[in-house]
């Protein structure tokens, strides 16, 4: 079930219409069919029971955006440049659209997942002559935190 009306809310989250257009065209044409399916652990040991199973992953994403939504209106936040606000939700959405593999499932891409997201962004968004911050890029690439490797 590939439908972007599940991130229509959002998406629209995203001020600058330039950058939610490209995160909608990516979200609807270039993220892989498991995305929509799989949940967000393959293992089910690092993300909660509701983010498991079949959509699992597309709730994962929502509640992301959620958090990251209500951190946001916090008063330590609320002065930030809608600019860095779009970054933030639009790094939310596209964190693990290339979980498993860049178009088929391939549970041994998970190490790879946030490099492969940042990359298929920003290789999405060149061919229409669109050049996401590198912000944003490195925001989707570091989603891991402490975990990550690089």
């Amino acid at each position: 079930m590939r439908t972007i009306k599940l991130f229509e809310r959002e998406i629209n989250l995203i001020v600058n219409e330039e950058l939610r257009m490209q995160v909608k065209s990516y979200m609807e044409e270039r993220t892989p069919d498991y995305f929509w399916t799989d949940g967000a652990s393959s293992s089910g040991k690092f993300h909660p029971a509701f983010a498991q199973g079949i959509g699992g992953l597309v709730r994962h994403t929502k509640a992301v955006v959620m958090f990251a939504e209500e951190l946001l209106r916090m008063s330590s936040y609320a002065y930030m440049k809608d600019e860095y606000k779009d970054f933030v939700i639009a790094a939310c959405i596209l964190h693990d659209t290339i979980k498993y593999g860049w178009d088929e499932f391939d549970k041994a891409e998970y190490k790879n997942h946030a490099k492969n997201a940042s990359a298929a962004f920003a290789e999405w968004c060149e061919q229409d002559g669109y050049t996401p911050h590198f912000l944003l890029l490195n925001a989707i690439e570091s989603h891991m935190g402490q975990w990550s490797t690089d």
